[in-house]
């Protein structure tokens, strides 16, 4: 009962005036754009071409789809992943501690739930952003080979930029200074980069590790967006998308209700 009266009140506290926080943040954004556009763009572009075309030449296929054809949607998710990552932790960060953005935002009628839903929006519009450039790269050079339900996955980016949105500035939450996201970053994101599904079938892997695959949310985003991408569309993609969901609903309120518990103390 008390879980679901907690969340009745960040429902109720939460009004279209978070709009505002995402607005302010998008017009910062714009005046140092071009550094952050090479960073969240480039960065997977980079990943793409290193192992398509590199281990590509000595792995021809996976179940049937081309190596290349094969890691795009990992590279697509991963770097919505990284993007709201990045944005949800460091640029929140400092909003709500270095420059005090957060304080002076409260002295407006904005309350700390709109200011959290608006960082979350924020982030997650990074990752748009990041992950949308994969595949328009992929629209472009392979679109002979992919399937027309590509046209689904700007959702599933946008989904999954809310979902780790949310899940870094929950850990924000708990951050006592930047070098705390180095911790988040090794344990979490780098070993959900390596062990979701991205590069490789995480079948292939022992099944102890694989216990531990199945609770990273990176893990479901990449078998949605694959499935998508190659047109492989089954009843456990839904059932995917529903655990993504599930993620992004307790990742967002959590890190609502611990924000506002630390901005009060």
């Amino acid at each position: 009962m008390k879980i679901i009266k907690v969340i009745n009140e960040i429902n109720h506290n939460i009004s279209l005036r978070l709009y505002a926080v995402f607005y302010r943040n998008f017009k910062v954004w714009l005046r140092f754009y071009k550094p952050s556009v090479i960073g969240d763009i480039l960065e997977p572009l980079l990943f793409l071409a290193a192992l398509g075309l590199g281990i590509g030449k000595f792995i021809h296929n996976i179940h049937g789809t081309p190596y290349l054809l094969y890691i795009i949607p990992g590279i697509i998710a991963s770097s919505s992943m990284y993007a709201a990552s990045f944005e949800g932790t460091f640029g929140s960060y400092t909003r709500m501690t270095t420059k005090g953005i957060f304080d002076a935002i409260l002295v407006t009628p904005v309350s700390i739930e709109e200011i959290t839903a608006g960082e979350v929006l924020w982030a997650a519009a990074k990752a748009f952003m990041s992950g949308f450039a994969v595949l328009l790269i992929a629209l472009i050079f392979f679109r002979p080979h992919i399937s027309p339900f590509i046209l689904l996955i700007p959702i599933i980016i946008i989904i999954n930029g809310l979902m780790f949105a949310s899940l870094s500035i929950l850990i924000t939450s708990f951050a006592p200074s930047y070098d705390f996201f180095s911790y988040y970053f090794t344990v979490a994101i780098s070993t959900m980069f390596l062990f979701s599904g991205v590069f490789y079938p995480v079948s292939a892997l022992p099944n102890t590790v694989r216990y531990i695959v199945y609770i990273m949310p990176l893990y479901y985003t990449v078998k949605v967006t694959r499935s998508l991408f190659l047109g492989h569309i089954n009843f456990m993609m839904f059932i995917d998308l529903i655990i993504i969901l599930i993620f992004s609903f307790i990742f967002f309120y959590l890190s609502v209700y611990f924000i506002k518990k630390r901005m009060i103390s």
